[in-house]
């Protein structure tokens, strides 16, 4: 288990591309509208029906692959500049699709190259210099880059923190499908593919704004596909990091946002977490799943989750102070992080039924 816990950060501006729209807020008011942009795309699974996916419709469909990742990043970094005063030596912790690295590696493959030849090529004039570290693993590839990305908080730079993936490639399908977990009209147990970018401007936590206060990592012994059952080992040594600041204060929260998609091994994971975490979970919970609406968005998943929790803080419907997130990784890495409204919750804040 790996943990740290604050205040660590607040987030100064956020944006994101998604298969709803193609900002964060207008990915966050159509997703509480109920709205889902699953359609027909343009690759046949092994049965001969066309492959049902939430794609974004801001990148043309010809882009596939590296060259559209590069181009959902692309799209949404520029939009977060908007909202930025001039940017002073850059950097960048990035999240990407796994395939992104090199074989038993974390650094760059092939593909990861052509992704990062792509994303140069397209950055906004004020990101040309910027400095990329790059993170290719899964949906909890974020509490990892964000964990870097607090260690330079310090220093007089602008701190972007983020991810960006894609299903929208057959290699990447075929591979899904290879293992029995595309979602289709005959497996209701897989990942409803998606796509998507979040990034989010980090900047110390004496600042004011929504707040980074908790954070912690974990790995699961048996993750999807394994013979053995699912324990949620990781999951749980990740969110016990995280909400150690609920503990202290004797706190709860009525909003998670998790990283779930279709799949009965999400489920049966969560089931086992319910029954442990009892003392931070909310009277009036509610375990939001974006993911199963916007479609998998892998290696962006909890760069996104907290952009979407931090646009219901701005836009006034959130229902709670405090916000869990979650990131899950096919091959058991585990990321959990615990946010806090700028206004409402304080670590030194003490529920009225626990004093």
């Amino acid at each position: 288990m790996s943990a740290a816990r604050g205040p660590l950060a607040t987030l100064l501006a956020w944006e994101a591309v998604t298969s709803l729209g193609e900002s964060a807020a207008e990915t966050a008011l159509l997703l509480r509208a109920g709205l889902v942009n699953v359609a027909p795309s343009r690759f046949i699974d092994a049965a001969g029906e066309r492959v049902m996916m939430c794609s974004a419709p801001a990148i043309p469909p010809h882009l596939a692959g590296a060259e559209r990742a590069a181009a959902l990043a692309q799209l949404a970094l520029s939009r977060l500049v908007e909202a930025i005063e001039t940017p002073r030596r850059p950097v960048l912790l990035l999240a990407v699709p796994m395939p992104f690295a090199a074989e038993e590696s974390s650094t760059l493959g092939t593909e990861g190259h052509a992704f990062l030849e792509s994303l140069r090529a397209g950055l906004p004039s004020s990101l040309k210099s910027v400095e990329i570290e790059f993170f290719p693993f899964g949906r909890a590839a974020g509490a990892v880059a964000l964990r870097r990305a607090l260690q330079f908080l310090g220093e007089d730079r602008l701190v972007i923190w983020g991810g960006v993936d894609t299903w929208y490639d057959w290699a990447a399908l075929e591979a899904l499908e290879q293992k029995d977990r595309l979602l289709t009209g005959a497996n209701i147990d897989g990942v409803r593919p998606g796509e998507g970018a979040a990034f989010v401007c980090l900047g110390p936590p004496t600042r004011p704004g929504v707040r980074v206060l908790g954070l912690g990592t974990g790995r699961e012994p048996h993750p999807v596909g394994s013979e053995e059952p699912c324990r949620s080992v990781g999951l749980s040594e990740a969110l016990a990091a995280a909400v150690v600041p609920l503990r202290e204060a004797a706190r709860r929260t009525n909003c998670w946002l998790l990283d779930n998609t279709h799949e009965a091994y999400a489920t049966q994971e969560l089931q086992n977490i319910i029954a442990r975490f009892g003392d931070v979970i909310g009277l009036q919970t509610e375990l939001q799943m974006p993911l199963k609406e916007l479609g998998d968005v892998g290696a962006a998943a909890m760069p996104l989750l907290t952009v979407l929790g931090a646009e219901a803080w701005r836009l006034g419907y959130a229902n709670d102070a405090a916000a869990v997130v979650t990131g899950c990784s096919p091959d058991g890495a585990r990321g959990a992080l615990l946010l806090g409204a700028h206004d409402g919750f304080q670590l030194v804040e003490k529920a009225a039924w626990a004093s």
